[in-house]
């Protein structure tokens, strides 16, 4: 059976992504773990106590579906604005790219041989 996903929020601080929405109706919040390198999204939900975290499956209001429809389809957003991000550094001159760097505290932009692709990886990543 297919899910009706929404996706209401979307944010990015640091490495990390939080996403609130809606599957079938019901209302949900994700956050990002780091699993072998790859950042992928949990479901948060409020236990008894109300406190905000994660749920084991018997205690969840969401099936085992639900958490796999959730998580890939914050997947999918999180690599099209990823790839979105990309193409708009790559339009970027190298001065622009160099100047992003900077500001964002990255090392190795200026030494000698760095081109625009490894500037754009940089800013990427």
């Amino acid at each position: 059976m297919a899910k009706a996903i929404e996706i209401s929020s979307f944010t990015k601080t640091g490495s990390a992504y939080g996403a609130t929405g809606t599957i079938n109706g019901v209302t949900f919040s994700a956050t990002t773990i780091v699993y072998r390198g790859e950042p992928i999204f949990k479901v948060q939900e409020t236990n008894e106590e109300g406190e905000v975290g994660l749920q084991r499956m018997d205690a969840s209001q969401f099936s085992r579906g639900d958490r796999i429809a959730i998580a890939r389809a914050l997947k999918q957003e999180r690599l099209r604005r990823e790839s979105t991000d990309t193409v708009e550094l790559a339009k970027q001159s190298v001065k622009e790219l160099r100047k992003l760097c900077k500001e964002a505290g990255l090392s190795g932009y200026s030494a000698k041989g760095v081109r625009k692709d490894d500037l754009v990886a940089m800013l990427a990543a």
